[in-house]
């Protein structure tokens, strides 16, 4: 089991992905689908909910065609991140690895 403090958690996310949290990727532990808050904006969910769901619920409990129905709220727990909140621990899903959109990177170009 991989724990974070928050501050690392934050950390590692702004040094993989930037700091759009949007834009922060993450890899569901049954499926292994990548997702971000794009993903659950895309299939319609509200900000405050993404911010509740996003690495905890696959996106695939809000989408068809994409996912699974997992969520880190139910009684089996197969998840290997958490992070430290305080005394509390909140489950997580791991993070993916960096992806590109399909956006070339400025040091591509040049």
């Amino acid at each position: 089991m991989k724990t974070y403090t928050h501050e690392e958690w934050l950390d590692e996310a702004e040094r993989r992905f930037g700091d759009d949290p949007r834009d922060w990727l993450f890899v569901c532990p049954r499926c292994k689908t990548e997702q971000c808050a794009w993903d659950f904006y895309e299939a319609g969910v509200k900000g405050s909910t993404i911010d509740k769901v996003l690495a905890f619920s696959c996106i695939g409990r809000f989408t068809d065609g994409k996912g699974c129905d997992w969520t880190l709220g139910g009684l089996f727990q197969i998840h290997e991140v958490e992070v430290e909140f305080g005394d509390k621990k909140r489950r997580t899903f791991a993070f993916a690895e960096p992806r590109n959109h399909g956006v070339a990177m400025m040091e591509d170009i040049l």
